[in-house]
């Protein structure tokens, strides 16, 4: 069963260790350290945090620009959010290591440290009110959108009851 209700769902290839075969597994993807409410309103307070949920930091492109600069001289990125008044600790170490990571993948980028998603957004933001003809236009979008994502599970699914029913017949041989 695949239960989209939360959000994103991860996709696993795995291979069985007895016959090396392959079969694909869908999981939902959570995060696994969610921030509590007192921990989300002290890095809201913070200059250096662009906004803050449950499970998401996004820190400002000022911020990301100081960090990066201060890891090429050596500093690690924990004493960085420290010195800045962010306590790692409350972030964990998983958060801080992917922020570390992605530090340097922004870095590489053409448009840097800047948060591109607001170009890169599927509906653009609401300025009054929507005409009916691009609200129309919205939905043949997401209708198209979403029969991709139900042709694609589609075929998902059917790799996977095939790499099941080889192992089982695998099996069965045996």
């Amino acid at each position: 069963m695949l239960d989209t209700s939360a959000g994103k769902i991860c996709v696993v290839r795995c291979i069985h260790e007895e016959d090396g075969k392959a079969w694909i597994h869908m999981s939902k993807k959570t995060h696994t350290n969610p921030l509590s409410r007192q921990e989300i309103e002290k890095l809201r307070k913070n200059p250096y945090v662009a906004s803050v949920t449950a499970n998401t930091v996004r820190f400002t492109e000022a911020f990301k620009a100081l960090a990066y600069e201060k890891k090429g001289r050596g500093v690690p990125v924990a004493e960085t959010m420290r010195g800045c008044g962010i306590d790692p600790d409350i972030l964990g170490p998983s958060r801080v290591e992917g922020f570390s990571y992605t530090l340097n993948k922004k870095a590489r980028q053409e448009n840097g440290f800047s948060d591109g998603r607001s170009e890169n957004y599927r509906r653009p933001p609401k300025t009054g009110e929507e005409t009916v003809e691009q609200r129309l236009r919205q939905l043949e979008n997401e209708l198209a959108y979403t029969r991709q994502e139900v042709e694609f599970l589609k075929k998902l699914q059917a790799a996977n009851m095939e790499a099941q029913k080889q192992w089982e017949s695998k099996r069965r041989q045996k």
